[in-house]
């Protein structure tokens, strides 16, 4: 079995130029304000979405946010980046109808995002809930990047995952050679994100250890990803009795994994602004 080869600096989307250029700017450079602004406004469809997200209640500042040299000076270079990766997800998955698919990548990493921030909200700083959300936007990007390079292949290896029951890294091993988080931690260097998002993209969410823990962003996303995937979104739905001890196996405690597992908890991340505008928009 040959190996999937990613090819990092040419993203597949719709000015796939553009996009790619925007991942890759230097944050050091005296000019990357400038630049960013400048590459936004050549994707109207990345610059609108930019907007939108960034006057959503997770990025709001208090006040409207109505153009972009705002957007990025607020946000900084490093959301705004990874907004612009999400926008390059939105738009893989709007051309796909497979439900599956869009299911267990898109709408997983999405409803993590939100619940990511959330979580944080509730029990880290307040200072930490953007990277939070930012860490659950991009946990899964090696997916999305195994799916835009070899489509058959990551069908094959979801369902094989899914009938099986097995690490979604051990069917991508099976049919693709490689695996989601070897390829997000080398999308995190090619792209030049901050170093910490290697651990975000090539941590196994399922098995995090006590010493990975004291990351308090590393184990929201924990928190969050277990959470998104019981409820059968990334995985198979996990049994209640092993969906809440796998949630206070985080040390959380019975009165806030009770709040996680309520209906309500969950219909609010799927009635958050961003999730509404993002994994309904399949046009």
């Amino acid at each position: 079995m040959n190996q999937c080869v990613i090819d990092y600096k040419t993203i597949k989307s719709t000015q796939p130029e553009i996009i790619s250029r925007i991942i890759e700017i230097d944050e050091e450079s005296p000019n990357c304000f400038r630049e960013m602004d400048r590459l936004l406004r050549a994707d109207q469809t990345v610059a609108a979405f930019i907007l939108r997200v960034a006057n959503s209640p997770i990025y709001n500042r208090s006040q409207p946010i109505r153009t972009l040299p705002i957007a990025v000076s607020l946000l900084g270079i490093n959301i705004i980046r990874s907004l612009v990766i999400l926008a390059f997800s939105r738009s893989v998955f709007s051309k796909t109808k497979n439900m599956l698919i869009c299911k267990h990548i898109w709408q997983h990493s999405l409803l993590t995002a939100i619940a990511s921030h959330a979580i944080c909200s509730e029990l880290g700083k307040p200072e930490d809930c953007e990277e939070a959300f930012v860490a659950g936007l991009v946990h899964d990007i090696g997916k999305v990047l195994l799916f835009t390079h070899a489509r058959k292949e990551y069908m094959d290896a979801l369902i094989y995952s899914l009938e099986t029951n097995c690490p979604s890294s051990e069917a991508e091993q099976k049919f693709l050679g490689t695996d989601h988080y070897l390829i997000g931690v080398e999308a995190v260097r090619e792209w030049k994100l901050p170093p910490q998002f290697q651990l975000y993209t090539g941590t196994d969410l399922d098995q995090i250890s006590p010493v990975q823990t004291e990351n308090k962003i590393l184990l929201w996303l924990a928190i969050a990803n277990s959470l998104i995937k019981g409820a059968g979104i990334g995985a198979n739905p996990y049994e209640p009795d092993l969906h809440n001890k796998k949630l206070l196996d985080y040390g959380l405690t019975e009165e806030f994994t009770e709040q996680l597992l309520d209906e309500a908890f969950f219909k609010q991340l799927m009635n958050d602004e961003i999730y509404q505008f993002c994994a309904h928009d399949h046009s």
